[in-house]
C-alpha cells in the first residue's frame, strides 16, 4: 500500500507515541491499546467534532496500520517491557598491557638502537663523557696552556739575542728582492709570449692569399 509523505511522518508520530506510553508512562497492553483507539478515531467519518490528528488516513490505510501494529508492537509487548525496564549489567571488556620503556641515553645506558654494540665498544668509542671528565680535562688542558715552558723560553730569549738590526734590515731586503725579481721574470716572459703572438698575427696578414 502506498503513503504519502505525511501519511509515513503520521505512523512515525504515532509509533513514537505508543513507544513513550511504554517506556515512559509504563502503561499495560490494554492501557496503550486504548491509546491507539483514541488516537485512531475519527478516521474516515466527517463529523468535524470526532476527526483528530490522523484524519488524513483512509479506512483501508487505517487498517493496515493497525495490523502492523498488532504483528510487530503488540505481539511483542512483553519483550518492549523488559527491553525498556529491567535492568541489565553492563559489561565493560579491556585489555592492559604493561610496555616497558627503554633507558634513557645516560651512562652507563647506551642509546637508543644501540643495545645490540658490546659495552668495550660503547665504552670506548661511542658512550659521551660525562660533564665531570670533561671540565677535568679542559682544566688540565688549560693549565698545561698557562704553564710556561722554561726551555721554550730560553731558546726564544737565545735567537732574538743573536740577531741585529742590520741582519734583520739585510733579511727583509733579501726576501723583497728576492720576490720582486720572480714577479720581473713572469711579468717578462708573459710580454715575451704576447710579442710573438702579435708578430704572427702580423706576418699572416701581410702574407698575400
Amino acid at each position: 500500500m502506498n503513503f504519502s509523505l505525511k501519511q509515513l511522518s503520521g505512523f512515525m508520530d504515532l509509533l513514537n507515541f505508543l513507544l513513550e506510553n511504554l517506556s515512559d508512562k509504563h502503561m499495560t497492553l490494554g492501557d496503550n491499546l486504548k491509546e491507539l483507539g483514541k488516537a485512531m478515531a475519527g478516521i474516515g467519518e466527517t463529523d468535524s467534532e470526532r476527526t483528530g490528528d490522523l484524519n488524513f488516513f483512509s479506512i483501508e490505510q487505517a487498517k493496515a496500520v493497525i495490523d502492523y501494529l498488532n504483528i510487530s508492537l503488540f505481539k511483542h509487548y512483553k519483550l518492549y517491557e523488559y527491553l525498556f525496564h529491567s535492568p541489565r549489567e553492563e559489561l565493560v571488556i579491556s585489555n592492559e598491557y604493561v610496555i616497558e620503556l627503554a633507558q634513557p641515553a645516560v651512562p652507563p645506558f647506551p642509546a637508543l638502537l644501540e643495545e645490540g654494540i658490546p659495552l668495550d665498544i660503547n665504552s670506548s668509542f661511542i658512550i659521551s663523557p660525562t660533564a665531570a671528565e670533561t671540565e677535568s680535562k679542559g682544566s688540565d688542558q688549560e693549565g698545561y696552556l698557562e704553564e710556561p715552558c722554561p726551555e721554550a723560553e730560553s731558546f726564544k730569549a737565545g735567537a732574538v739575542a743573536g740577531v741585529t738590526a742590520e741582519d734583520q734590515k739585510s733579511a727583509v731586503g733579501e726576501i723583497s728582492n728576492e720576490i720582486i725579481g720572480n714577479l720581473e721574470a713572469e711579468i717578462n716572459e708573459k710580454l715575451q709570449m704576447r710579442e710573438a703572438a702579435y708578430a704572427l698575427r702580423t706576418e699572416s696578414l701581410k702574407s698575400p692569399k
